[in-house]
């Protein structure tokens, strides 16, 4: 009903002609739908999209995404900003000489928030909104009503491109600049050339397009695909395999004639490098994540991995006495280091003399996580944080000499290993041998890791309090309401692990009386070490 408009009186037959155009005015309104938004409301609108998608992943907590979380303080004033610029441009007088270029790219953002198609150049926001005509309709009995319509251009009027152009970067062109940081961050080249690898069955699978063109539903169709994919790929020499592309790998073991991946092996590994780099591009290229909240459903191919099983005394005690007998000090040493502290060995190989030192009664090490080897300083390849936290020293050290010796050390202790070129990954290898050759069954079931869990499960059994069993171990706090108060051990957290009681059945009379010095000179030297008994 327009402003200042008479109504008949009721039941005459000049009001029932005036109902029925009220009623024809709200068809034609209800069928024309709420007017278009402008370029400005829908870039409001998408920046106010993209602070809400950022609060959301940091109040996930550790379940965020590590790289919105950890950029939320970078990202949410480029969006405010954003804000407060589309409020000042809604206000402000726009001269006509400017109005072209704020037009292009107002349009552009618009149409990059909604996904809509680009429109031509210098084409006013609001256009679409305000270029009308008058549509008269006319009834038998109504009065004739004006109804707005968008324009329809003239045919001389050329169209606008229908085709979306993206601006993303493509999937390889990031993985290129990911590639580039790690390195320059000092990462191996076995690590970079594992990394692409994985990232290339992407490409091969799903294609290399922008990153902004792909599909929540493109992973779950990537893991599916994948469940063929050999084991060890890029390890064997196998002529099947010689040449051939992605697709065709996959679709030669579709019969399953060679081993596949495990589930651990492509969640932890393939899938998890693929999201790091699609996340990676997000500071600089401004596009959504396209797997947010995916929930993976893993064909039955992918197996489980294989649960570690602890070692046996007689594996621990027979390794014991082979690695003595090996004569080099991370044979002999490692082992009873891995066990007695449940350290990991990449933070143990890196144990410096001058790390020692005597606290609450106990000697304890604490290793940095950087260290200067060959002039150049280099990160330790710890795993979390809390692995350079202090960890005690058993008595059983102190009592075969060996912390006496090594606190005179300057620099690492264990300096051969220091000439691999990966020290840690080279150790464990070398030291999952020696365990196999004490009889333990390998295959991911009993390894070196396995002592970890061994020393533990005994701290576990001794009574030894959980905050300070995972601060021994070198693992995380709990929940954050474990991560308030102390992050070291307690003078009776030291006692404790000092003088922590051991099985009854374990042999330590083999290091006893060692020359730690003859052993820090010994060599490996090639070929197969001697087996030990069945």
């Amino acid at each position: 009903m327009g402003e200042g408009e008479e109504i008949p009186p009721s039941g005459t037959e000049e009001w029932l002609k005036w109902l029925k155009g009220v009623l024809i005015r709200g068809a034609v309104a209800l069928r024309q739908g709420p007017p278009p938004r402008s370029p400005l409301e829908v870039a409001a609108h998408a920046a106010i999209g993209h602070l809400v998608e950022i609060e959301r992943e940091v109040g996930k907590g550790e379940g965020g995404s590590p790289i919105v979380v950890a950029n939320a303080d970078r990202l949410r004033p480029v969006y405010y900003d954003r804000l407060r610029t589309l409020g000042a441009l809604s206000d402000a007088l726009v001269t006509d000489r400017d109005k072209d270029a704020l037009y292009d790219k107002l349009n552009a953002f618009a149409d990059a928030s909604l996904g809509q198609p680009t429109r031509a150049a210098n084409t006013p926001p609001m256009a679409a909104a305000t270029a009308t005509s008058e549509l008269l309709i006319s009834t038998p009995d109504a009065p004739m009503v004006p109804m707005q319509q968008s324009a329809i251009p003239p045919e001389s009027v050329p169209r606008a491109l229908t085709t979306v152009v993206s601006t993303a970067p493509k999937f390889s062109q990031l993985l290129h600049d990911y590639i580039a940081v790690r390195a320059a961050a000092g990462a191996e080249k076995g690590e970079l050339d594992t990394l692409r690898l994985r990232c290339d069955t992407w490409i091969g699978v799903m294609g290399d397009r922008s990153v902004d063109q792909y599909k929540p539903r493109d992973l779950q169709t990537y893991v599916n695909a994948m469940q063929y994919w050999p084991q060890g790929v890029t390890k064997r020499n196998d002529p099947e395999m010689e040449g051939k592309s992605v697709k065709e790998i996959l679709e030669a073991n579709r019969d399953l004639h060679l081993k596949p991946l495990k589930r651990k092996s492509m969640e932890d590994g393939y899938v998890a490098n693929i999201k790091t780099v699609f996340s990676h591009g997000i500071p600089d290229h401004d596009y959504t994540y396209p797997f947010a909240n995916v929930r993976l459903r893993w064909p039955p191919i992918y197996a489980p991995s294989a649960r570690r099983e602890p070692l046996s005394l007689s594996v621990l005690n027979q390794a014991f006495i082979l690695g003595v007998q090996d004569r080099v000090l991370d044979g002999a040493m490692l082992p009873l280091l891995t066990y007695l502290t449940s350290r990991r060995i990449g933070a143990l190989c890196y144990l410096c003399g001058e790390d020692i030192r005597q606290k609450y009664g106990a000697w304890v090490a604490r290793t940095d996580g950087i260290v200067c080897e060959n002039g150049v300083w280099k990160r330790v390849p710890i795993k979390t944080d809390e692995s350079t936290t202090p960890f005690v020293f058993h008595r059983t050290f102190e009592e075969i000499g060996f912390i006496d010796w090594a606190r005179r050390q300057n620099g690492f202790v264990f300096k051969m290993i220091h000439d691999y070129a990966n020290a840690a990954k080279q150790t464990s290898k070398n030291l999952n041998r020696l365990l196999r050759r004490a009889g333990a069954i390998g295959g991911n079931i009993e390894v070196l890791h396995s002592m970890r869990g061994d020393m533990i499960d005994e701290m576990r059994d001794r009574k030894v309090d959980p905050r300070a069993r995972r601060l021994q171990a070198g693992h995380e706090l709990g929940d954050e309401h474990e991560k308030y108060g102390r992050r070291a051990l307690t003078a009776a957290d030291c006692r404790k692990l000092r003088n922590l009681k051991l099985p009854k059945d374990l042999d330590f009379s083999v290091f006893h009386g060692l020359d730690f010095d003859a052993l820090a000179a010994g060599r490996r030297t090639m070929g197969r070490k001697t087996k030990g008994p069945e």
